[in-house]
């Protein structure tokens, strides 16, 4: 089961020079694809990489998360920071990235 060339296939076609949301496209055909893909997965016809890399492109393509992370857009700009915090901050990132 080539699911990567499924779900983008039905995502182009979906999405081609329209203004959809993601979220809304046609969710019986996701939960299909979903169960077909862990029938696959439990008949052990697709390997763990294969089911995650579905798994992962199918959050990233339909889910309503519009950022690149959870964390995107959320807290406060650096800008924003008072100089102790800011002082803090690069406190805290020197000693990351040195270790």
């Amino acid at each position: 089961m080539d699911c990567v060339g499924q779900i983008l296939d039905f995502y182009n076609r979906n999405i081609a020079g329209e203004d959809v949301n993601p979220v809304d496209m046609n969710k019986v055909w996701l939960s299909k694809l979903l169960i077909k893909l862990m029938t696959s997965f439990n008949e052990n016809r697709t390997d763990k990489l294969n089911l995650r890399n579905c798994l992962i492109l199918l959050v990233n393509l339909f889910s309503n998360s519009y950022g690149p992370d959870h964390y995107c857009r959320s807290g406060k700009n650096v800008i924003d920071l008072p100089p102790d915090e800011k002082s803090c901050l690069k406190d805290i990132l020197k000693k990351e990235f040195l270790n």
